[in-house]
């Protein structure tokens, strides 16, 4: 009996309580041309109706495959499940209430075979699932194809960056790197687990490249209450201060500077959310009074009250 041919990508998708869009999703995965796919989809130990979603699909479409997980795992450890179990020589992570634009992931791979990438990454758009409208372009369009180092994406992986934030990105890896490296996703974290992944991959000696003229993935904003991550700014913010000290990343003083600026970043981003989610005096007070215990706090409301002078 002739073994079916290896696919060239995988689509790794992590699948908890996702029953009312993940179909979405999926189909979205199916409707890539100019390369084989597989989808490796894991049922997290969903209560709802996610897994018979997921296998009345399976058995009208070969190309997905469904795997049950009885216990668990989180977005981290059911994405190292996929990749486990994936057979394609790339990998795109994909979450179950986002989506894949149609035909981007063929001229990625390309891109990144000519390149001899380990990892690429096209441009992403957000989707307004309450208005059904989705956003314009976040980069440039016209802006060349880049390589980027750890410092590099270190540097444009936060908030208030000149271009949108790097971790957003949604790359995609070639798995033979990923095995070689033993690279897993951290499943202790929740929430920024793609910026660590790519920082260990990175810190293993990958090689990213950056295209940002494809548009690859469509976010769902989180005003659509589908995603199940729950946010979690304080962890981001220890985490990254908790690389600037580790080696390797600590023997580079670009790197370890780098992390600092991306922490300070997301103190003052969380700061802004708090501030802006604060209803009435007694709670906005507690924000402010929360800002000085930090320098990058402290900057915040310099800039805060400076401001409130201005206006």
């Amino acid at each position: 009996m002739t073994a079916a041919p290896r696919p060239k990508l995988s689509v790794i998708l992590a699948a908890y309580n996702c029953a009312d869009f993940v179909e979405r999703s999926i189909r979205s995965a199916l409707d890539q041309q100019g390369l084989s796919i597989e989808i490796v989809a894991v049922n997290d130990c969903s209560s709802d109706g996610t897994l018979a979603v997921l296998q009345a699909i399976a058995r009208e479409e070969p190309r997905l495959r469904v795997i049950d997980s009885r216990k668990n795992l989180g977005p981290s450890g059911a994405r190292n499940l996929a990749f486990d179990h994936a057979a394609g020589e790339w990998g795109a992570v994909l979450d179950a209430d986002d989506a894949l634009q149609p035909g981007a992931l063929g001229p990625l791979v390309q891109i990144a075979e000519e390149r001899e990438a380990d990892i690429v990454a096209g441009s992403i758009r957000f989707f307004s699932h309450r208005r059904q409208e989705i956003s314009g372009a976040v980069f440039r369009e016209d802006a060349p194809i880049t390589a980027l180092g750890l410092k590099d994406f270190v540097e444009a992986a936060r908030p208030q960056n000149r271009e949108p934030d790097y971790g957003l990105l949604k790359p995609l890896f070639r798995i033979g790197f990923l095995r070689e490296r033993a690279l897993r996703y951290r499943t202790d974290i929740r929430h920024g687990e793609d910026f660590h992944f790519i920082v260990d991959a990175l810190g293993a000696g990958a090689r990213y490249i950056l295209a940002r003229e494809i548009l690859s993935y469509i976010y769902t904003t989180r005003e659509s209450g589908l995603s199940r991550t729950r946010v979690d700014y304080s962890r981001m913010i220890a985490e990254t201060e908790k690389l600037a000290r580790q080696a390797p990343y600590s023997e580079d003083p670009m790197v370890a500077k780098a992390l600092t600026r991306r922490a300070d970043a997301l103190r003052m981003h969380e700061l802004n959310v708090l501030y802006g989610d604060a209803t009435g005096l007694p709670s906005k007070l507690k924000v402010l009074a929360r800002s000085l215990t930090s320098s990058a706090g402290q900057r915040w409301l310099k800039t805060k009250i400076a401001k409130r002078v201005v206006h």
